[in-house]
């Protein structure tokens, strides 16, 4: 399964810029992934030399500048730098079992002061670098981020896998990050280079000590990304000590923020603001025993200033989306409603959720922003579309 992370316009001072569409997917016949994230073992994580590593590197680079030329276009630099965010985000999927993408790569202040960025991953089911690429340029997306004439500098994560992961047993060898980005002049990273050289260090570990405030602790996973997202200057300092014994084994943890990370094992810790209109939403579905637990934080920059969060609740994905015009609503992307909307180009097709589905006769309904109802007969198990 490959996915691709289309570029993000010019930064402006100040403000984070994301693209409209986060997410585009391409994925081959076999090994697509259903389920739920699982956890993966320490073990399905395979260590290899120094040398293997910076080979591969160097077999990506040269693939990637070979298609760019065949375009007409000048090569892209390497950055031993801005490959620890990509080699971050290649670990992570393997640790996940997921292929999805975050806003890391647009955030950590190793990639320095960017106007353009891009993130593309894929897997390989036989561990070969070729394989990647096969499926970058076979996929309209993904080849949109190889071929950006505004990149100038990309950074490369391998993560090699032992080809049964420990909670889906998805065969996956070798899994490839690509971040890419497009920098002013003087701006390119010091360390931006023609070629790979020898593999950077691995980063370091997070620390697992636990962080003590107001009298209360924040230790464990919710340690680790509360530290991660920001700490105490984002979120404040804790009101309550980590409470578990939620479903499915869940934990929590409140900050003085308005803000609640919340812990389980398929989907890490991810924090949910109940000072947001989607945050209100979660509260008023159930919280985790509702739409489950948030598998990432809450996202802005959406067409016409839109948002969104996206929770999972054992195989079921929640993605609540909040527009100006249409308040915070829900789409269950993997309803028959909700995959119909999905291939319509989420909000920037049918638009916003404008209701969350609804039962009229035999039918469950749903409408969006963009004059679009998405019918489905609960009789014939057939979708439809109105406007």
């Amino acid at each position: 399964m490959n996915s691709a992370k289309h570029r993000a316009p010019a930064r402006t001072p100040g403000r984070l810029a994301l693209t409209a569409a986060a997410l585009a997917l391409a994925v081959p016949a076999t090994g697509i992934l259903t389920a739920a994230p699982a956890a993966a073992a320490a073990s399905d994580i395979v260590n290899v030399s120094s040398s293997t590593r910076s080979a591969d590197a160097q077999q990506l680079l040269g693939l990637i500048n070979a298609h760019r030329k065949a375009k007409g276009l000048a090569p892209v630099k390497y950055s031993a730098t801005v490959s620890g965010i990509a080699q971050g985000e290649s670990d992570r999927l393997v640790r996940h079992e997921v292929i999805d993408h975050t806003d890391t790569f647009l955030r950590d202040s190793r990639a320095g002061a960017w106007k353009h960025a891009g993130e593309i991953h894929a897997v390989s089911w036989q561990g070969r670098v070729s394989d990647l690429m096969t499926w970058w340029k076979g996929s309209t997306a993904h080849n949109k981020v190889l071929t950006d004439p505004k990149m100038t500098v990309i950074g490369i994560g391998l993560t090699y896998v032992d080809g049964q992961l420990a909670g889906n047993k998805q065969g996956w060898k070798l899994v490839g990050t690509v971040t890419s980005y497009g920098y002013g002049d003087g701006r390119t990273p010091a360390d931006a280079r023609s070629t790979v050289g020898a593999a950077p260090a691995p980063a370091p570990k997070p620390s697992l000590a636990p962080i003590t405030s107001a009298g209360y602790a924040v230790r464990g996973g919710i340690g680790i990304q509360y530290r991660a997202l920001g700490g105490a200057a984002v979120f404040g300092a804790p009101t309550m000590n980590e409470r578990g014994g939620l479903v499915g084994g869940g934990a929590l943890q409140s900050f003085a923020n308005s803000t609640t990370f919340y812990w389980s094992a398929a989907t890490d810790a991810w924090p949910v603001r109940f000072n947001s209109a989607i945050g209100q939403k979660y509260a008023a579905a159930g919280y985790e025993r509702g739409y489950g637990y948030p598998s990432g934080q809450e996202r802005g920059g959406l067409v016409g200033g839109g948002a969104y969060q996206v929770f999972r609740s054992g195989t079921t994905v929640h993605k609540v989306l909040w527009s100006p015009r249409t308040g915070a609503r829900v789409v269950k992307e993997n309803s028959a409603i909700g995959q119909r909307w999905t291939a319509a180009g989420y909000e920037r097709g049918y638009g916003y959720p404008a209701t969350d589905e609804y039962r009229y006769g035999s039918e469950v309904r749903q409408q969006f922003s963009n004059g679009y109802t998405v019918h489905w007969s609960s009789i014939t198990k057939r979708t439809w579309v109105t406007r």
